[in-house]
């Protein structure tokens, strides 16, 4: 599906959202895809002025989530819990994107899709995103479309997210949305596996000639069960 340029940026939620024309439907990006509400502005905002950068290094930010806000994203995120959410972020100014890149490290609970049984697992993921004003958002996506459409095969890479009101930043909501992209849609207990639903009965190592043989052994004389 072709990505379009949206025609204005809309506030939703207390990000930017994207308007679709008439009889389109926007392609969003996976982090606003697959994030339930509240979205990570609304849990834990960590708002950083880009107008703050030196063009010529990088700035380091530590993240650390409170326990007020580790359980807010345990209940948007369908967790039992979030026992911690740190995140190292580093910022560097080129032109007028900024480039923020960072991991991040989180304790959560899961609950196994096999067992339904708790289970702690640790989450760390690499953070890679671009922002920059609206004006430039809106150009990138206007020259992205125009490349899909005189079908380039070059490689597009995705338009910055734009900053927020102000020149704004929200490096709490950027943590919260890569935590989110982060964790097991299907998460499984250490050591479990789907059983089989046809034979729930045959070993992980039985063979299908040893299961042939077993089902022709509960056959009667004439062949039927």
């Amino acid at each position: 599906m072709a990505r379009i340029p949206p025609e204005k940026p809309a506030r939703k939620g207390g990000k930017f959202g994207t308007k679709a024309r008439k009889g389109d439907e926007p392609e969003l990006s996976r982090a606003r895809s697959v994030l339930p509400p509240p979205a990570g502005l609304d849990v834990m905002p960590r708002l950083f002025q880009a107008d703050d950068l030196r063009d010529d290094g990088k700035t380091r930010v530590e993240i650390q989530a409170s326990g007020e806000e580790c359980a807010a994203l345990a209940e948007a995120y369908g967790l039992a819990a979030v026992a911690s959410l740190s995140g190292t972020l580093f910022l560097a100014k080129r032109g007028p994107v900024v480039r923020v890149t960072g991991t991040l490290v989180a304790q959560v609970t899961q609950t196994c899709v096999v067992t339904l049984e708790p289970f702690e697992a640790k989450i760390d993921d690499k953070i890679e995103r671009d922002y920059a004003p609206e004006a430039y958002v809106l150009a990138a996506w206007e020259e992205l479309s125009r490349l899909e459409a005189a079908g380039s095969q070059e490689p597009i890479a995705d338009p910055p997210d734009p900053f927020l009101e102000g020149g704004k930043i929200d490096l709490g909501a950027l943590l919260a949305e890569s935590l989110a992209l982060a964790l097991d849609p299907y998460p499984k207990k250490p050591g479990v596996e789907f059983a089989s639903p046809e034979d729930p009965a045959a070993g992980a190592d039985e063979s299908p000639f040893a299961v042939l043989a077993r089902l022709k052994g509960q056959a009667g004389p004439d062949g039927s069960a």
